[in-house]
């Protein structure tokens, strides 16, 4: 009886080894890929997130300078402006003041609406037809726009270059009742990122 040997094909194991390989490649190469990609998306976010909490903060910071000119708006000179008054009365109560004004601390209540009508003026003040101290602000109190024009002029000047190196613009408007409407523009994502409506304190104090 012939013994039959069968010897196994050396190509049939090789190209098993082969295809093995090939599949092992492309699964490192897939996995290394979607990796890299998540570490991509997760660093995106990452640098979003950080991008978006300074962007408020830089926001915040801007607000508050707004705030301080809301409480520093005065017209007690008969001219509605946020600049602290530089000639206040130097009478001592309970004697009459001497000039409209009668302190520099806008914390103070008596901070806003003249005190007194100085008879040495004599000329009208602007948007006014009276050159007395407390008529001139009750006119400007009764002229929304000519109340808060001054207001939302010192708020545009406020700086906004960190506002802009954040990637946001600033806007505003004046709206009724004496309210400024200060909008914060997120330019990178083309939203409003922010808000806020300011009424100077001043406001308070028109009759």
């Amino acid at each position: 009886m012939a013994i039959s040997h069968r010897r196994p094909s050396r190509w049939s194991g090789a190209g098993f080894t082969i295809v093995e390989s090939l599949v092992a490649s492309v699964l490192v190469v897939l996995t290394m890929v979607s990796s890299a990609t998540l570490v991509m998306i997760v660093n995106r976010r990452t640098i979003s997130t950080r991008q978006l909490v300074e962007m408020q903060r830089r926001i915040d910071d801007n607000i508050s300078q707004i705030r301080v000119l809301a409480r520093r708006y005065t017209c007690c000179s008969g001219v509605c402006t946020t600049a602290i008054p530089t000639t206040v009365s130097t009478a001592t109560p309970p004697a009459n003041p001497n000039a409209p004004c009668l302190t520099r601390d806008w914390r103070s209540s008596s901070y806003y609406y003249p005190a007194m009508d100085l008879t040495s003026t004599t000329t009208p003040f602007p948007n006014t037809t009276t050159a007395s101290e407390p008529r001139a602000v009750d006119q400007l109190c009764r002229n929304n726009d000519n109340f808060m024009t001054p207001f939302q002029t010192s708020v545009n000047a406020v700086p906004i270059d960190l506002l802009t190196a954040a990637g946001v613009t600033r806007t505003t408007e004046i709206r009724d009742n004496k309210i400024l409407r200060v909008i914060f523009t997120d330019t990178i994502n083309d939203r409003v990122a922010r808000q806020v409506y300011i009424r100077p304190t001043m406001a308070s104090y028109c009759t």
